[in-house]
C-alpha cells in the first residue's frame, strides 16, 4: 500500500490519567500536526535470549521493557503542536487568536494519543498512547516552507482491525515559508540574507516503569535545552563580535557574553482576523561557535551554532480559532 492509505491525527490526554486514551479519540478532539505530514513508528520489545553453562545456543528468552518512537515531520501551518512541547497554551482575544504556549509547571511531561490509520483489505487502526516531546526540531531554508520534525517516544500502544477514520482531521490553514519569516538578533536588529535557520527544543524526555509493569507508566521532562543553528550571508564581522563578546578578540572574562533577545517571527504576512504566525522569543541568547568557508567564486555564508538560557520570553501562535482546538474535555 502506498501512504495515501495512511492518516495520522493527535489529540490531549488527561493529566491525570498518563498512557489513556481519555477523550482524546473523540473526532472533535484530534486534530492534524500539519501538511505533508510523514511518520515512522519504530518498536522495540527487548527480547532477550538467555544462554548458559553446557550449551553454545540460546535455551531459553525473557521479555524487557517495551520502547516504542514516532518521529514525525510536517510543514508548518497551525501552531497548536507547540502545546505538546511546552505543555500548556493560554487563549486570549479575537480576530486574531493569540495562543501563548508556556511551560507545564513541572517537570511531569504533558502527553498524548496518536492516530495512525492504514487502509487496506484488513483495516490497521492503531492509538499509540503516553506519547511525550522529547525533541522538536523547526527548520526554514531559503525556497522552502517552513518545515517540523518531532521525537516523541511513547509508553504503549493498541490495535484494532475496524474503526478506521473515513474524514481524518486536515489542516485547514495556509502553509508558512521562509520567505514570510525574521530573524532578530540581538535585540531590535533583523539580520538579512538568512540562509537558513534551525531552532530545536530538546526535552529531554524519560518514560519510567517500576516492578510490575511491561510498558512505561509515568513520563519526565528533565534538562530543556534551547539551541540553534544559522547559515547566513556573510557582510559583516557582526557575528563574530556576538561570539567574541566583544568587537576585537574573544572576551577573557570567565563568564561568556550573551544578547537579549532572539526573536523568530514566521507568519503569513495576513493582518486582524487573517493573522497566521509563530513569534518566538527567547532570552539570553549566546553563540558558541561559527565556521566561514571561504573559496573563490563561492558564495560567501556563515555557519553560527548558539543556545539560549533560562525558559523561553514567549512562544505566542496566531490565527482565528477560538479556543485551541487541542483539547481534554
Amino acid at each position: 500500500m502506498s501512504g495515501s492509505a495512511s492518516y495520522i491525527n493527535v489529540g490531549l490526554e488527561a493529566a491525570a490519567t498518563y498512557g489513556t486514551v481519555s477523550g482524546a479519540l473523540a473526532a472533535d478532539h484530534m486534530i492534524a500536526f500539519g501538511h505533508d505530514t510523514k511518520i515512522t513508528v519504530d518498536r522495540n520489545m527487548n527480547n532477550t535470549p538467555v544462554f548458559g553453562l553446557g550449551n553454545p545456543y540460546a535455551s531459553s528468552a525473557y521479555a524487557g521493557l517495551f520502547e516504542g518512537k514516532l518521529t514525525i515531520s510536517f510543514i508548518l501551518a497551525s501552531t497548536y503542536f507547540m502545546e505538546l512541547v511546552m505543555g500548556g497554551c493560554t487563549d486570549n482575544g479575537t480576530a486574531p487568536t493569540t495562543h501563548t504556549y508556556v511551560d507545564n509547571t513541572g517537570f511531569i511531561a504533558t502527553s498524548f494519543t496518536v492516530a495512525n490509520g492504514i487502509l487496506t483489505d484488513t483495516d490497521s487502526v492503531w492509538a499509540y498512547l503516553g506519547c511525550v516531546m522529547d525533541s522538536c526540531e523547526i527548520a526554514a531554508r531559503v525556497g522552502d516552507p517552513i518545515n517540523v520534525t518531532l521525537n516523541c517516544p511513547y509508553a504503549e500502544e493498541t490495535l484494532a482491525s475496524t474503526g478506521i477514520d473515513a474524514t481524518p482531521a486536515v489542516d485547514a490553514e495556509t502553509p508558512m515559508v521562509f520567505s514570510e519569516g525574521s530573524i532578530q538578533f540581538p535585540t531590535g536588529v533583523t539580520l538579512a540574507r538568512v540562509q537558513s535557520f534551525t531552532f530545536r527544543f530538546n526535552k529531554n524526555a524519560e518514560l519510567i516503569a517500576g516492578l510490575g509493569d511491561r510498558c512505561p507508566s509515568k513520563a519526565i521532562w528533565k534538562s530543556m535545552g534551547l539551541e540553534f543553528d544559522m547559515e547566513i550571508s556573510y557582510e559583516n564581522s557582526n557575528l563574530v563580535a556576538d561570539l567574541y563578546g566583544q568587537a576585537t578578540g574573544p572576551l577573557t572574562a570567565t563568564n561568556p557574553a550573551g544578547h537579549l533577545t532572539l526573536v523568530v517571527t514566521l507568519t503569513n504576512s495576513g493582518a486582524a482576523a487573517a493573522t497566521r504566525s509563530l513569534v518566538m522569543t527567547m532570552g539570553v541568547t549566546h553563540i558558541t561557535s561559527d565556521s566561514l568557508p571561504q573559496n573563490v567564486g563561492d558564495h560567501l555564508v556563515q555557519t553560527v551554532h548558539g543556545f539560549c538560557i533560562a525558559a523561553p520570553t514567549s512562544i505566542i501562535g496566531s490565527d482565528n480559532t477560538t479556543p485551541s482546538p487541542l483539547r481534554v474535555d
